[in-house]
């Protein structure tokens, strides 16, 4: 050791209370005297891990899973606090040095503390050589055989041999893996370093998306290239620090700014700074400096988040998509159990719920050394436990749950609390949504907007068209940290958007809101409470029938309709709209006995306005069964009560009446019944019936031989149906209108129109029809 090493350590060892040893035999001293190790291996291995982040706060969730890898998450917490009470009693007066915040985290105060592993850290950094030999006396934690512990050793092992080792002439790193993949994103990059005016591009990307690997065979196809891992240097590293580190990398002997700046300015070389997301200021600070006194240096920086200078180029990774992320994983998965055969619909499968990440590939493909790719996927409910390494990685991409721990530190509070708030979303979702689930009441809209552009720049959040999304890992990693009133928000939305304002909006506009959020709607009834989740699920009845959501909807009633005591007030409706679906089914006898069923709790409980409208269904059930006479009978029954009761529109029941006097021949009663309809429709400004009626008598005209008449009636019905999403009589429409038309081309648009509404609700009926059309002498 150097006299100033010596001078150095001698200082630090007659001012401090305590001396933590991990480099070769665990030692603890006090004084110059040695005391008891903790007397668990484990308590001594969270001193060591503490150590290992001197000054940081580690959130204690990383500390249990890191340490009780197999444990669950309670159990793990548990032996935790039990190993940290070993630990305080151990230190005794210096237990004050283990500081607990909150009951999130733990950090170990250094202030009057030596370990010998932050010194060696710290010599690594500055390469103080003889400092660094003095201080490695064996590896870390000698003894322990841990995966944490082999990856830390081999990092420090590595970090002396590179130092000891004389200088190595290739300035970029190298793999053990080919690259993959990305031939677009390597394409595309690589065109952007090249362009005249193009000095600075920042890949961006959530950890374990592969930018480094990008970033580095791109960098490798130019004619030089330096690579500074700025991950190594700590999150207080100083300007002056950083220049240091990037001399280093270009092997000057001047390890000053000035030396950086004429070096790159006397020649062409683009620097990869590699995880910047740390070191976000200084990195700026420096980048914008070496750019401005160095006319040729280009740089390509890899972070989660911007620098935010001006002329910087953002380039944003995504995931791997099919074949790509298919072809990952089987690479993978051959180094992990050489000659292994993947079933191609299992694979598939797999790569689609790991979501195209390069590091969850990784990770899921080093499992199947002891699982089949069956067992792998079922197993992904928890992937954070799942999808953790068992190799020695030398990189810092241990687990999935790592990598995202220190995204997420990395955020402020507000940003945390927004993206817990989001993660109770699926899908896409608007602003607007977003500013309602995330946001206090009266939130300024740009303080809104400046969360969600950050949380987008920090690759938490995705945009496209306008509508923001979440990966369902990350769903999945925040769920944890969401607050019951993220829930109750959204529970909240949902009964605001599903009801239909009849008196203030069209049908057209309420269809529209919940197409919009269709997938947080049915999230939300799932976080509602029981008889909130009843009336809305009663409220979306309609909906679900006039989009052809049928098993949807029965789904949903299937489940909840057994849990609904029969004398409930809610339980007639929703069999009510049970019985809708299974007519859309094509199952008449379930919807008849559901009918039924509904139809006696109407009259028991006194309920008319639902009566006549289950009335009007057991008709059209009864048609639907070939008994036109019954459902004649229950027709006129239904008119006789709406016109004694005074309660609800006529309109459903006279088309029901109109269809019924059609399929019997009366072609005259069915045309009356349906202008009577038609009429009342245009009065209530219901389009969804007005639509119906209009159809209904274009057949009716179609038969009486006015044909024009009914393509009059249709080209009315059919821009409703549309508009409403009312795929069924869309399709219905655009195909009997297809056949009265003497243009061929619109005869053609119209039978396509048909065959993608009847294949979006899944229509065999409607597409047998069509196709019967199409077949010649159709």
């Amino acid at each position: 050791m150097n006299q100033a090493g010596i001078f150095r350590e001698c200082r630090e060892l007659l001012f401090v209370s305590l001396t933590l040893r991990f480099l070769g035999p665990p030692q603890l001293q006090r004084g110059g005297q040695t005391i008891p190790l903790p007397r668990t291996r484990k308590a001594l291995a969270l001193l060591a891990l503490l150590a290992l982040h001197a000054g940081r706060s580690v959130d204690r969730k990383h500390l249990a899973d890191t340490l009780w890898p197999e444990s669950d998450p309670i159990t793990g917490a548990t032996n935790l606090r039990q190993a940290l009470a070993i630990l305080r009693r151990t230190l005794g007066q210096d237990a004050e040095s283990l500081i607990a915040e909150g009951k999130q985290a733990l950090r170990l105060e250094v202030g009057e503390i030596f370990c010998d592993v932050f010194a060696l850290d710290d010599a690594l950094h500055r390469r103080d050589i003889d400092t660094a030999k003095a201080l490695y006396t064996g590896p870390f934690l000698e003894g322990f055989t841990e995966d944490w512990v082999l990856i830390e050793r081999e990092k420090r092992a590595m970090a002396i041999t590179a130092l000891l080792s004389p200088p190595n002439t290739t300035k970029l790193p190298a793999f053990l893996t080919p690259f993959l993949g990305r031939s677009s994103e390597r394409a595309k990059l690589s065109e952007l370093l090249q362009r005249e005016g193009i000095r600075l591009v920042s890949v961006l990307g959530m950890g374990g998306l592969g930018k480094t690997r990008l970033a580095l065979t791109v960098a490798a196809d130019t004619t030089e290239a330096t690579f500074v891992d700025l991950s190594l240097l700590p999150a207080t590293t100083t300007a002056p620090r950083l220049w240091q580190a990037i001399a280093e990398a270009l092997e000057l002997a001047t390890l000053t700014e000035t030396a950086v700046c004429e070096a790159l300015q006397a020649s062409p070389t683009l620097l990869l700074l590699d995880n910047a997301e740390h070191l976000l200021e200084t990195t700026a600070r420096v980048v914008h400096a070496l750019l401005s006194r160095s006319a040729q240096a280009k740089a390509l920086v890899t972070s989660r988040e911007p620098l935010q200078l001006p002329g910087e180029v953002l380039f944003r990774l995504q995931p791997l998509q099919g074949d790509e992320a298919v072809a990952l994983f089987v690479q993978r998965a051959g180094l992990a159990q050489p000659g292994i055969e993947l079933p191609d619909d299992a694979l598939r499968s797999l790569c689609q719920k790991l979501e195209g990440l390069p590091l969850a590939l990784e990770l899921a493909a080093a499992r199947l050394r002891v699982m089949q790719i069956e067992e792998l996927e079922s197993r992904l409910t928890d992937r954070f436990r799942l999808l953790r390494s068992d190799q020695r990685r030398v990189d810092r991409h241990q687990t999935l749950q790592a990598t995202l721990d220190g995204s997420w530190e990395q955020l402020s509070p507000t940003e945390k609390r927004a993206l817990a708030a989001l993660s109770t979303l699926v899908g896409s979702w608007p602003r607007s949504l977003a500013q309602e689930i995330a946001f206090a009441p009266n939130t300024d809209e740009l303080e809104v907007l400046d969360v969600l552009t950050r949380l987008v720049d920090k690759s938490w959040l995705r945009i496209a068209s306008g509508s923001y999304s979440l990966l369902e890992t990350l769903r999945e990693f925040l769920t944890p940290h969401q607050l019951p009133e993220d829930r109750a928000r959204l529970v909240a939305f949902a009964q605001t958007a599903i009801p239909w304002k009849r008196r203030q909006e069209s049908q057209v506009t309420w269809l529209e809101r919940l197409t919009l959020h269709r997938d947080n709607l049915r999230v939300a009834l799932a976080y509602a409470p029981f008889e909130i989740a009843l009336t809305l699920a009663r409220e979306l009845g309609d909906a679900f029938v006039i989009q052809g959501r049928t098993a949807e909807g029965i789904a949903l009633y299937e489940a909840l309709v057994p849990q609904v005591p029969s004398d409930h007030p809610q339980r007639a409706s929703l069999l009510y709209f049970w019985a809708l679906l299974e007519q859309a089914r094509n199952d008449p006898p379930k919807a008849g006995a559901l009918l039924q069923e509904s139809r006696q709790l109407c009259e028991q409980q006194g309920d008319t306005r639902l009566l006549i409208r289950v009335l009007g269904n057991l008709g059209m059930n009864a048609r639907l069964q070939q008994d036109f006479l019954g459902a004649r009978a229950i027709y006129l029954e239904t008119l006789q009560l709406l016109k004694s009761t005074q309660q609800g529109n006529p309109s459903a029941t006279l088309i029901r009446l109109g269809v019924i006097e059609h399929d019997l021949g009366n072609l005259d009663a069915a045309r009356d019944s349906l202008s009577q309809a038609i009429a009342a429709n245009r009065q209530h400004f219901n389009e969804i019936g007005l639509a119906i009626a209009l159809s209904k008598l274009g057949y009716v005209e179609r038969d009486l031989g006015n044909h024009a008449v009914a393509v009059g009636l249709w080209q009315e019905a059919l821009p409703l149906c549309r508009n409403l999403g009312y795929r069924q009589e869309q399709g219905n429409v655009a195909l009997s209108l297809s056949r009265l038309l003497t243009d061929p081309d619109e005869a053609a648009a119209l039978r396509t129109e048909a065959r993608d509404a009847f294949t979006a609700i899944g229509d065999t009926d409607g597409l047998a029809r069509l196709a019967g059309i199409l077949s010649p002498g159709g």
